[in-house]
């Protein structure tokens, strides 16, 4: 046996590591290299030429051409217009507001205080009404001092009836009695004729019963008169203490407004109901002072509203304002505008325009394809036949469907109408960001 070794280990340090750490160290080692080139291998496979990396997709920058294939024209049925010039007379344009005539509009009240009763609907607001058709039953309630005078009146009423029967009573009995003389008096000249043809009495006295027969008709006849008289004129009726008063529209239109409601006390002169007929209309607008020795009276203007601006009114001249206000230096001019289809209302606003006799040379173009671009007025005008050119115009007046260009546009060339916002929509796509593949 050999003697063993009782030395003391070696210490085991960073510096002085065991045979099997040192082996562990070198396996993490050569991991870590490994590893490390893989990763570099890989990052130049990812960016060989012809490999694509996807990354998110960028907003174009518009350069004012755009692409429109013939396709796509078709499908959208692009429409073109050509710049034109023109001779046109200028315009005078100002910005005014619908009104009511004052015959065709009105404030219905009553003539009397009352109570609204329910004995008739009252109409409703947009409701068509004719002339003359019943709006509303007032109930007339007399004050304490108003009835006080009735009650005496009607008391008088009483008495003048009690008078008046009386009398008829009378002329009843005054008929019957001339009636009777008559019967009396013709069978005596019936009986006097007969015996004067006989010779049994005198002429005389054949004469003297003729004459009471006509005296006694005379008498009956005017007995008669005079009842019939006083049956033809009606009794006095005594006076109500409440009075019913009808309502009735005074012009054919549409109700505007209602301000009373059913049991509603109404006083006299008190608004019950508004009424505005929209067969013809009036347009205020103000006009600048230095424009005013243009205009006449009759002269035809043309309007436009917000609400149906593709649609253009005509109307003429009616007046025009006696006063200028300091502020705008301006007068209110009206006109008269025909409203058949009741497509203005009253309060809209109405957009005037009207000739001031001078001619000028403008460039006209379709107001359909002028667009608004970031606070900028755009059109977009042919180069080719799949490629447009986006142009900032310079706008002036408008002349019904047509609207003058100041700048940026030529006669002769074309530009987009129907169709023009479709262009601007393609020139503000964002850039191709379809499917993108990797290829290894």
């Amino acid at each position: 046996m050999g003697i063993p070794d009782l030395s003391p280990a070696p210490k085991v340090t960073p510096e002085n590591p065991t045979p099997q750490t040192g082996q562990k160290m070198s396996w993490v080692l050569w991991l870590t290299v490994l590893m490390l080139v893989a990763s570099i291998l890989t990052a130049a496979l990812w960016r060989r030429p012809g490999s694509v990396v996807e990354e998110p997709p960028v907003a174009a920058q518009s350069t004012g051409t755009v692409k429109f294939l013939m396709e796509q024209q078709w499908l959208i049925r692009m429409k073109l217009a050509l710049v034109e010039a023109k001779t046109v007379a200028r315009q005078i344009t100002s910005t005014g507001r619908v009104v009511a005539t004052p015959e065709r509009q009105a404030v219905v009240s009553p003539p009397v205080e009352g109570i609204i009763t329910d004995s008739h609907p009252l109409p409703r607001i947009g409701q068509a009404v004719s002339k003359g058709q019943l709006l509303a039953i007032l109930q007339q309630t007399p004050t304490a001092g108003d009835a006080g005078q009735i009650s005496a009146a009607n008391a008088q009423v009483r008495i003048e009836n009690a008078r008046l029967e009386a009398e008829r009573r009378q002329l009843a009995q005054d008929v019957n009695k001339t009636q009777a003389r008559l019967t009396l008096a013709k069978n005596e000249y019936d009986r006097a004729q007969k015996l004067h043809r006989d010779g049994i009495v005198s002429l005389s006295e054949a004469q003297t019963a003729e004459t009471e027969l006509k005296a006694a008709e005379a008498d009956f006849i005017a007995a008669q008169n005079q009842l019939q008289a006083l049956n033809n004129s009606s009794t006095i009726a005594p006076a109500e203490e409440t009075t019913r008063v009808e309502i009735r529209s005074p012009l054919t239109g549409t109700i505007t407004a209602v301000h009373k409601s059913l049991g509603e006390r109404a006083a006299s002169g008190e608004a019950m109901f508004e009424i505005v007929s929209l067969d013809e209309v009036w347009v205020e607008a103000p006009l600048f002072e230095k424009d005013l020795h243009r205009l006449a009276i009759g002269k035809t203007a043309f309007f436009t509203t917000v609400a149906v601006p593709d649609v253009e009114y005509t109307g003429s001249l009616v007046n025009i304002g006696s006063v200028i206000d300091e502020h705008l230096r301006a007068a209110t001019v009206i006109f008269s505008v025909p409203n058949p289809r009741r497509e203005l209302r009253i309060g809209m606003q109405a957009n005037v325009r009207l000739d001031a006799g001078d001619q000028v040379e403008a460039t006209l173009i379709p107001r359909e394809a002028v667009l608004d671009h970031e606070g900028k007025k755009i059109v977009y005008v042919l180069l080719s036949g799949e490629e447009f050119e986006r142009r900032e115009v310079k706008v002036g007046d408008e002349y019904g469907p047509t609207i003058a260009i100041l700048a940026g546009l030529k006669p002769g060339e074309r530009v987009v109408t129907q169709g023009a916002y479709q262009l601007k929509l393609q020139e503000l796509r964002p850039a191709n960001a379809g499917a993108h593949t990797h290829e290894t």
